[in-house]
């Protein structure tokens, strides 16, 4: 896939102009693949390191180097107030996210960048995040979303150039998944037990979406698999303890398509995968956003 940046030179120069020269070169080399997807991976973040060594903290610096790219993946039509998130995972791998606003549907369709970055590492087999790095400080309703992880309370958070805080300084007497009984946590939650007999590729997508969505809550497993000309992007469901912070499947792929650099309006066909009989349904609000960025009506297919 060609992603944006590699259009837009000019672009991806500024983002990192305050970097040095060969660390410039690197990050330009990595973007420029083909299959570059908002993800450096640990072999790449150990390369770019090494141009840290006189650093004090050099995974924090890093991170915070990498704000201004993430921020160029914004897209905010209604605010025009561009936020990045950069987050490092347990594997080394770094990932990259952004907010992502949509004309003509209500605000509480937006994605937060917090959002975005670790919809981007959980879909990149991600499975705890250590360092959050941020160009402005997280809203209550991305705490909230953030502390639905593993070992949140443990997750090293840079704002801007303000010293790093432990993110349980950030959201003191937090209620989360153990305040209601639930051990699992976003990321790492088992596998949906759910069944569907089909043999359309898109459909097995979507299917496998919902196996590994996470909805502890509602008991609600739900996936989507949406394709255009450049391919085919799944999203899961994320559901949050405190209800409305949960992520639709639709906004999880959204946020994958427009990492790799694919066009939102070039979506061709999308396919919905959920339980007829689970309380919460995806399909009239997705259906609606969907609507606000492309003439393709939402397909739905109910598993068992």
């Amino acid at each position: 896939m060609v992603h944006l940046l590699k259009n837009f030179p000019e672009k991806l120069h500024i983002c990192i102009a305050h970097l040095s020269l060969p660390l410039q070169d690197l990050i330009t080399d990595f973007v420029s693949t083909n299959n570059f997807s908002a993800c450096f991976t640990a072999q790449q973040v150990t390369q770019l390191l090494a141009h840290y060594q006189h650093a004090e903290w050099p995974q924090e610096q890093l991170c915070r180097d990498l704000i201004p790219l993430a921020q160029s993946f914004s897209l905010a039509p209604i605010s025009d107030f561009n936020v990045g998130a950069v987050a490092m995972g347990i594997s080394g791998s770094i990932y990259l996210g952004a907010n992502m606003e949509f004309s003509g549907t209500t605000l509480a369709q937006t994605v937060h960048a917090e959002q975005s970055v670790i919809t981007n590492a959980w879909l990149n087999q991600e499975t705890q995040i250590t360092t959050l790095a941020i160009s402005a400080p997280p809203c209550g309703h991305c705490r909230q979303f953030i502390n639905e992880l593993s070992h949140a309370n443990t997750i090293n958070v840079l704002i801007t150039n303000e010293a790093a805080v432990n993110f349980s300084t950030l959201l003191p007497l937090s209620f989360g998944p153990s305040d209601l009984g639930i051990n699992d946590r976003l990321m790492i939650s088992p596998r949906n037990n759910i069944e569907l007999e089909n043999d359309d590729e898109l459909i097995i997508a979507a299917f496998n979406g919902a196996v590994t969505s996470y909805s502890p809550f509602s008991q609600s497993p739900s996936g989507i698999a949406i394709q255009t000309p450049m391919g085919v992007y799944v999203g899961r469901y994320a559901e949050n303890c405190a209800y409305n912070p949960s992520l639709s499947p639709l906004q999880g792929a959204l946020i994958a398509l427009h990492l790799a650099g694919d066009n939102l309006s070039h979506i061709t066909r999308a396919v919905l995968v959920e339980s007829s009989n689970s309380d919460v349904s995806h399909f009239k609000t997705s259906d609606n956003l969907l609507s606000q960025i492309s003439k393709v009506a939402i397909e739905l297919v109910h598993c068992n």
